[in-house]
């Protein structure tokens, strides 16, 4: 997947299947707490403002090490144009540009969340609890 963003071109792949456990056991229990909310966004009922209390209280309640458990595999499987080639953006728990600031970085973890775990978090209710068939 490619991201345009502040006219830089970056391309993220997806997260590998345990780094994508990782994330969404991080991610459940913050997600969790907005269902309500992010239902009646879905709706129309309200509006991205009214949800950003409920996303900031869950950010500010999580620890670093939570959040590092999501940023920091989400943004290793990210690169950027450089001229010719393609650099990562991230290595070593540390951005390799000095110009990607705090917006652009949630955005792009969201891009990769979005296209790794995005049918996870959509699956139906049934099919998360539904029982395994015995064979």
């Amino acid at each position: 997947m490619e991201i345009e963003l502040n006219g830089n071109t970056y391309r993220a792949g997806k997260l590998s299947v345990f780094d994508q456990l990782k994330v969404a056991r991080k991610l459940l229990p913050v997600l969790s707490g907005m269902v309500g909310e992010l239902q009646k966004l879905r709706s129309g009922e309200a509006a991205i403002e009214t949800l950003l209390p409920a996303i900031a209280d869950a950010v500010a309640g999580m620890s670093d090490s939570d959040c590092d458990a999501i940023l920091h595999p989400c943004l290793s499987v990210v690169s950027r144009q450089n001229g010719n080639k393609w650099k990562p953006v991230f290595r070593q728990g540390e951005l390799m540009f000095d110009d990607i600031d705090l917006i652009s970085m949630l955005n792009i973890v969201a891009q990769v969340i979005g296209d790794s775990l995005g049918n996870f978090f959509h699956a139906p209710q049934d099919a998360v609890t539904a029982p395994l068939q015995q064979g």
